[in-house]
């Protein structure tokens, strides 16, 4: 499958078990940033496990969290962020109560633990995209 790069965020399905998301911009994430990311996700027929990295340091609005929680709730399954510092967790923790709280999310300081933990629960059938209708 192929790789998505918005401008801010890097989407790609990793191991054919899980979406892997990096965002790494320095700026802020608007509410027009959120299409390609729904977008992508809408190419597989099931909730996806996640593994989020963030290599830059953004902002989000309150409209932004509320568009995420609309748009992406149905269409993950889980959620692994990978924290680089107290920060970073702080701001996994307002994830996990705001805008998805609706699915599973932990935070993890270890790229293996957060694979192993999205495989041993949440990767119990490859990613696939939906079926196109050829007819």
């Amino acid at each position: 499958m192929e790789t998505k790069d918005t401008g801010k965020v890097r989407l790609s399905v990793e191991e054919n078990s899980y979406l892997h998301a990096v965002i790494y911009t320095d700026g802020e994430i608007i509410e027009a940033d959120i299409q390609p990311v729904t977008d992508y996700l809408n190419m597989f027929s099931a909730p996806v496990p996640a593994l989020i990295e963030r290599k830059g340091h953004y902002a989000i609005s309150i409209l932004v969290q509320i568009a995420m929680m609309q748009q992406t709730k149905s269409r993950l399954k889980a959620v692994a962020f990978i924290e680089r510092d107290r920060r970073d967790a702080l701001m996994t923790r307002i994830a996990a109560s705001t805008y998805f709280r609706d699915v599973e999310v932990r935070s993890f300081y270890e790229r293996k633990m957060a694979v192993d933990w999205l495989r041993q629960f949440f990767s119990s059938t490859p990613l696939l995209p939906q079926a196109r209708n050829t007819a």
